[in-house]
């Protein structure tokens, strides 16, 4: 340790290598006033394995040519070093150097986020500390392991580098190929780190996977040692062959013989994944004109089937509104959940589409898949793209992504939710919350942006562009976002036109206000401790029902971190109800009522959690008070409709324990089976009937669900936004069911309820129309015939 030492004061005295280990240091450390890299996590981590990779082999070349100068007794060299006469030696101590002088710059970021987190901010240090030394000590151990390779190999410093720099290259080709040529999204690079999936999947865990492959990255390093120690000559300072021993061959044969199990078993370690193997293990497969679905092995082949003929009427859907598709046969990947999804190709809650393979891969939701229209457009406008990976891109490189997710958005259709996509933009932009667009159409500003908003005015400016200027127009803009070419017209001059069209719509203030809760929350760079926060809602939703003392400490740990967020509050509050502590819950909702009035969907919010606690101690009266009050503001659809019903529990004993049931019970079973007992009682009561149709529907039971929502419907005591819904359910309940007729029939004759609810109404029509054309008419289930 004293000659490694020795070695290490030697090199510190060279400005080149002092240079590069101050920028190591100083850079990593500047870094933390960045957001997100002020915490000792993964952001911090992979950046110090960039940094580490790139420059930490420097250090190992001058740790090789300092110890050749010491095996030729040259100078200059070290004073108090001595001469090693065993390979071995040379090799671990000029390693042991480099592996010191690098591993030292790596302290001082971690120090100095340490630090900063623990006094500027309110972040936990150690939230995601473990990626640190994951993330930066094997790439500090193979650049050191490399470099010192690469120094002794080389004749000279100048080589030594640039032979260094051809390893890093060669390396990023396993590192991209299986994310060019395969379904992952995720990367690993022995020398750079780690990218776990998409920057929208904000809690992140430590992996078995990535622990194995650091586990790869020791035997590269061993492997590198072990080459340098077989082929060292002790004589010339050099490798080669004149160095070679025959007997150090084994030393060779045991980390290579690793490394290729481990590569051999990449995809079930997932540390790379194949097409091949990801078939397997869903299992299914079903063929159709334009796709080949991947779904999870047990999946009901009803349920295929239904999700089959989905696919097909997007394929119609998209062809329509781009005007051309591919005439390959594009590949779904099905996945049981997001933990599988997760777990087999790096994309958790993010559903992602690779145009350049012709594939999608999204996870299992019920029908119409709500992300499935997206994603395939993303799909189908490759023809129009333009670059390797067939999407909008600058220079045929760096990807536009404000027209890639935007055009995926605008060909979704003008209906988000009870909103159109205009009206969703132009209460953006009337609560000041819409990004640029002439920003959000470049190479940087869609990042800059809080997703959901950027998603969202960009589809809504292209779908502008689209009604107004044809498809043909927008596929041309597609390839390079090119406006002035494609419209002959500039940027801006396009903008100043779409905002002058969606400020003229008339909205009312309740849609302002929904567009303000929707879009409220920042982009991840913007919100304090944003992976911490992440983790805790995460654990907080999943043990809220089952542990609520463990969702309250995580609901108030996230609120103490970002208090401007309502929503924690309103968790700790329900927590804190579960727990029969409703003194302390009031006190929490009364609080939060006074920081939130303004703020009309939050007060509503608000207003309906104070009246779930006054319920569950037993004051119906206070409770109706807070229920009117939700009336009263018309928030949402959503909160409405739950407020007219339960005001209906709280006036009839009835209705109110299968209400109750409705809403708390933990079991869908038990949900049905009281709101069939409470029918028993009063078969005629509007809500009751109402609630068991909805319920039917969400269980998978169209043709029942449509009885009890046509007795729902028959009872005109049955308040307009309740009526509203039953008809939405009703016309799905008759599709599902295989009636085309009563599709029809339904849609024929529905209210004037906006423009959204009507494009979603008529598009039901539209899938009968299309079944019939296409499969001679629609999927009927056995269970219609029961």
């Amino acid at each position: 340790m004293e000659q490694v030492l020795t070695r290490a004061r030697a090199l510190l005295r060279r400005p080149a290598v002092l240079a590069l280990l101050l920028l190591l240091a100083g850079g990593g450390s500047a870094l933390i006033f960045l957001p997100l890299f002020g915490i000792p996590g993964f952001e911090l981590g992979l950046a110090l394995a960039i940094a580490v990779g790139l420059l930490g082999g420097g250090t190992g070349v001058a740790s090789a040519l300092q110890e050749r100068r010491i095996l030729r007794s040259q100078e200059p060299r070290p004073a108090q070093a001595t001469r090693p006469e065993r390979p071995g030696t040379a090799v671990g101590r000029s390693l042991g150097t480099a592996l010191l002088l690098n591993g030292a710059a790596l302290v001082p970021p971690l120090l100095a986020s340490t630090v900063f987190a623990w006094l500027r901010t309110e972040c936990n240090p150690f939230e995601l500390v473990g990626f640190y030394p994951m993330l930066t000590l094997p790439s500090a151990a193979l650049a050191s392991a490399a470099g010192v390779f690469c120094g002794f190999r080389a004749r000279s410093p100048l080589r030594g580098v640039g032979l260094y720099a051809l390893l890093v290259l060669l390396s990023l080709i396993p590192t991209v190929w299986p994310i060019v040529a395969g379904p992952q999204v995720y990367a690993f690079n022995h020398f750079l780190g780690h990218l776990p999936g998409p920057l929208y999947d904000e809690a992140l865990v430590l992996t078995p996977a990535l622990a194995w492959f650091r586990l790869e990255t020791l035997l590269w390093v061993w492997l590198f040692a072990a080459a340098t120690t077989a082929t060292l000559s002790v004589t010339s300072g050099t490798l080669g062959r004149e160095g070679l021993r025959p007997w150090a061959l084994p030393w060779l044969l045991l980390p290579l013989g690793g490394i290729v199990v481990l590569e051999a078993k990449g995809p079930q370690l997932r540390t790379r994944m194949t097409d091949a193997y990801l078939a397997e293990t869903l299992g299914g497969v079903r063929d159709t004109e334009h796709f080949r679905l991947h779904y999870p092995r047990g999946k009901s082949s009803e349920d295929v089937d239904r999700f089959a003929r989905d696919l097909e009427f997007r394929w119609i859907q998209v062809h329509h509104f781009l005007g051309v598709a591919p005439t390959e046969r594009i590949r779904v990947w099905l996945y049981r959940n997001e933990e599988e999804k997760q777990r087999l190709v790096g994309a958790g809650r993010t559903q992602y589409a690779k145009p350049w393979r012709y594939e999608l891969h999204i996870q299992d939701k019920p029908f119409p898949h709500s992300t499935l229209h997206h994603e395939l457009a993303h799909v189908m406008a490759a023809p129009a793209g333009s670059g390797p990976f067939r999407v909008t891109t600058r220079l045929g490189v760096w990807p536009l992504m404000g027209v890639i997710e935007g055009f995926a958005v605008a060909a979704d259709g003008p209906a988000q939710g009870d909103l159109t996509l205009h009206q969703w933009a132009a209460g953006m932009r009337r609560q000041k919350l819409a990004p640029d667009m002439r920003k959000l159409m470049g190479p940087e500003g869609f990042y800059q942006s809080a997703p959901a908003r950027a998603y969202t005015v960009a589809g809504s400016f292209l779908l502008y562009l689209a009604d107004t200027y044809g498809a043909d127009r927008l596929r041309a803009l597609y390839a390079h976002a090119d406006f002035q070419e494609a419209y002959g017209r500039p940027l801006g001059e396009l903008v100043s036109e779409w905002e002058g069209h969606v400020d003229s719509l008339p909205l009312d203030e309740a849609a302002v206000a929904r567009a303000f809760a929707r879009f409220r929350a920042g982009s991840l760079f913007s919100r304090a401790c944003a992976r911490e926060v992440a983790r805790l809602t995460e654990s907080a939703r999943s043990t809220l029902a089952t542990a609520p003392a463990e969702a309250l400490e995580s609901y108030t740990r996230a609120a103490a971190l970002q208090p401007e967020e309502p929503s924690f509050r309103l968790g700790e509050a329900a927590a804190l109800s579960s727990l029969e502590r409703y003194d302390e819950a009031t006190t929490v909702l009364s609080t939060l009522a006074q920081q939130v009035k303004g703020q009309k969907v939050t007060e509503a919010e608000v207003a309906m959690a104070r009246a779930d606690v006054e319920s569950r101690r037993e004051q119906p009266a206070q409770a109706r008070v807070y229920l009117d009050t939700v009336l009263s503001l018309d928030a949402t659809p959503e909160l409405t409709r739950t407020a007219q019903v339960k005001l209906a529990a709280l006036e009839s004993t009835a209705r109110r324990e299968a209400i109750d049931a409705y809403f708390l019970a933990p079991r869908e079973e038990l949900r049905l089976l009281m709101l069939s007992r409470a029918l028993q009682a009063v078969p005629a009561d509007p809500y009751l009937n109402y609630l068991l149709g909805r319920r039917l529907q969400q269980v998978g039971s169209p043709f029942l669900a449509g009885e009890y929502l046509q007795s729902a419907l028959a009872d005109e005591t049955l308040p307009l936004p309740l009526r509203r819904e039953a008809l939405r359910v009703k016309v799905e309940a008759a599709y599902l069911s295989g009636d085309c007729g009563a599709v029809r029939h339904e849609v024929g004759v529905l209210p004037d309820f906006g423009t959204a609810f009507k494009a979603t109404a008529l598009e039901w029509m539209e899938r009968c129309d299309f079944e019939e054309k296409t499969f001679r008419g629609p999927l009927v289930p056995r269970q219609a015939f029961r």
